[in-house]
């Protein structure tokens, strides 16, 4: 969910708490109050969008000149990744007092994803599911990078729409939701995403102050439409002709939203997106467990404040140790 810091945008940063915070909600059930699932599935649809983009943005030119290391970058990825995920598989198997078996094992190598199974691929702290599949789609990135073109982009595009109408709906979760060679499409539409952007930069700079609040009104619109698409739209493909230019305009955006963005507040929660994103739902657990029942607003600021809180010593205590 996040790379080089030096080529990170500020708007972009920010807007990574609000949809980790959609994500959030998205997992947050309490006294009588049902999940906010549009929420959960438009924030992972974003973040596979932005990983491919930023992470174009930051090793390209290298891979354009030839001066890319795939040792060097693995190294990288895998220090983003790995700590802060056996941290909360530690976390989750003490809590939990779950023994060690083979689900546990491919949780611990990421490779969970590859069984299409829910008890394997939602197993231990279960949101390490995308770090399943960002890993594949780490790995296989300069071949994606390199070879990303209009043509290839048509066949994609052809093979996702084949593999929609061919998988039964008990499946969905399965094969659209969580394989890593599927959700690679979101990620490899993320880095078609940054080409246009670095060529475009003049025209994108032009825009105006309008786009943004007209993208976040659609934004809010497909979160509308959601309940009432069909299963197999709502993964990704229901998100994706909006958080495409959603991205693209925030990224070079001057308008009054991105400047609310650049504030300082916004800066720093956005760089706990990710230990947000990996600590929220086993803090759920543990605090609705423990604290006595209270009105559902109550209980959402408490965990709120509780999961931001954690995040902020998980990063700085021991992330910065890795970095």
């Amino acid at each position: 969910m996040k790379v080089d810091n030096s080529r990170t945008l500020p708007t972009l940063q920010a807007l990574r708490f609000v949809f980790v915070m959609m994500i959030f909600m998205s997992h947050f059930v309490y006294g009588g109050v049902g999940a906010f699932d549009a929420g959960g599935d438009c924030g992972v649809a974003f973040f596979f969008l932005l990983s491919g983009f930023v992470v174009s943005l930051g090793y390209g030119r290298q891979l354009s000149q030839h001066t890319f290391s795939y040792g060097r970058f693995m190294c990288r990825r895998l220090l983003k990744i790995y700590p802060l995920h056996l941290l909360c598989l530690a976390a989750f198997l003490v809590i939990s007092r779950q023994t060690v078996d083979l689900r546990v094992v491919l949780n611990a190598l990421l490779l969970q994803c590859w069984v299409p199974q829910t008890d394997y691929y939602f197993s231990c702290n279960a949101v390490s599911w995308f770090l399943s599949c960002m890993l594949f789609c780490y790995l296989v990135f300069p071949l994606l990078y390199r070879y990303a073109s209009g043509r290839l982009l048509a066949v994609v595009a052809v093979a996702y729409g084949a593999v929609c109408l061919a998988v039964p709906y008990d499946m969905v979760n399965n094969i659209l939701y969580v394989n890593p060679l599927v959700r690679c499409v979101d990620f490899y539409l993320g880095i078609m995403l940054c080409k246009v952007y670095e060529s475009r930069r003049p025209v994108l700079s032009s825009v105006g102050s309008w786009a943004e609040p007209l993208l976040l009104a659609l934004l809010v619109a497909s979160l509308v439409v959601y309940p009432y698409a069909d299963a197999k739209l709502r993964n990704a493909p229901l998100y994706w002709l909006v958080l495409m230019p959603f991205i693209l305009v925030f990224a070079r955006g001057e308008g009054l939203l991105s400047r609310l963005l650049r504030c300082r507040a916004m800066q720093w929660l956005g760089s706990l997106s990710m230990p947000v994103f990996m600590l929220h739902t086993m803090t759920f657990a543990v605090l609705m467990h423990h604290l006595p029942v209270m009105p559902y607003w109550a209980m959402l600021g408490v965990c709120v404040v509780a999961v931001v809180a954690l995040s902020w010593a998980v990063d700085r205590f021991f992330l910065r140790l890795f970095r």
